[in-house]
C-alpha cells in the first residue's frame, strides 16, 4: 500500500538538508513502529522519497513523504502516533492513501506556492510590475552534463503579488518538467529594481505543493 504523508517543517529544522530530513523519518518510522516497508536484496531500505525537497533556510506547512507500507493503518491513530515521535519543528499533519497506480509525488509536482516575509525593504506593485512586464527573465545556470545554460524562468512564474500585510505571495512552477526556485525570483526583483539582493532581507514559507489538473491547481493530497 502506498500513502502520502504531509507534513510541516518549521523551527530549526529548516535548517536540515534533504538527506538528513529522510534520516530523521527513518528514525521516527523505527521509534513509532509503523509498518514501512523495505527493498529486496543485500542492503535493504526503506521505500519512501520526499516530493520537491526543500533548500536549506525555508519553512513550510506543505511537505509530502511518499511511503509504501506492508499493511493497513489506522490513519488517524498514525497521525498522532508519527507526530508523537517526531523531532521539534516536524509537524504530520496528515496521510493519504493512494491509489495503486498513482503517481509520485515527485513526479506529479506543477507548482508551488509560498509566502516571502520582507525586512529592511519595501517592496511596492510598480517594483512587481517593472519585474513582470519584461519579455523574458533569463537566469544562466548548470544542466546536468555541468554546462552552462540560459533559460527564461518566465513562463514559470504564475502569480506574484503583494499581500495585505506587505508579504510577496508567489506561485511558481515546482518540479521534474520546470523548476524556479523563489530565491532566484527574489533576486531578480531586486535586479530589476535596482536593489541589491540580501538573502536575509526575505523569509521563505512555502505554503502548498500543487500538481496541473483541468488548468486547476490541486494539493497533493487531493486525490482524483
Amino acid at each position: 500500500m502506498l500513502i502520502r504523508i504531509k507534513f510541516a517543517k518549521e523551527g530549526t529544522m529548516k535548517f536540515i538538508g534533504h538527506l538528513d530530513l529522510i534520516r530523521n523519518f527513518q528514525r521516527v518510522f523505527k521509534k513509532a513502529e509503523f509498518p514501512i516497508a523495505y527493498s529486496e536484496g543485500f542492503n535493504p531500505h526503506p521505500i519512501m522519497s520526499i516530493g520537491a525537497p526543500l533548500s536549506v533556510g525555508i519553512t513550510s506547512e506543505a511537505e509530502y513523504l511518499d511511503v509504501k507500507i506492508k499493511e493497513d493503518i489506522d490513519i488517524d491513530y498514525q497521525i498522532k502516533n508519527l507526530d508523537l515521535h517526531a523531532p521539534e519543528g516536524i509537524k504530520i499533519l496528515n496521510i493519504t492513501v493512494l491509489p495503486e497506480k498513482a503517481k509520485s509525488a515527485m513526479a506529479l509536482i506543477d507548482a508551488a506556492k509560498y509566502k516571502i516575509t520582507v525586512n529592511n525593504i519595501t517592496i511596492t506593485e510598480d517594483m512587481i510590475n517593472n519585474l513582470m512586464s519584461k519579455n523574458n527573465i533569463i537566469i544562466t545556470k548548470k544542466n546536468k552534463k555541468n554546462v552552462l545554460k540560459e533559460i527564461d524562468i518566465k513562463p514559470g512564474i504564475f502569480n506574484i503579488a503583494l499581500g495585505e500585510d506587505g508579504d510577496l505571495l508567489l506561485l511558481i512552477a515546482t518540479g521534474s518538467r520546470m523548476n524556479v526556485k523563489p530565491e532566484i525570483v527574489l533576486d531578480n526583483l531586486c535586479k530589476v529594481n535596482d536593489i541589491e539582493y540580501n538573502k536575509f532581507d526575505f523569509k521563505i514559507h512555502r505554503q502548498e505543493i500543487y500538481y496541473i489538473s483541468d488548468n486547476k491547481f490541486l494539493p497533493l493530497d487531493k486525490i482524483l
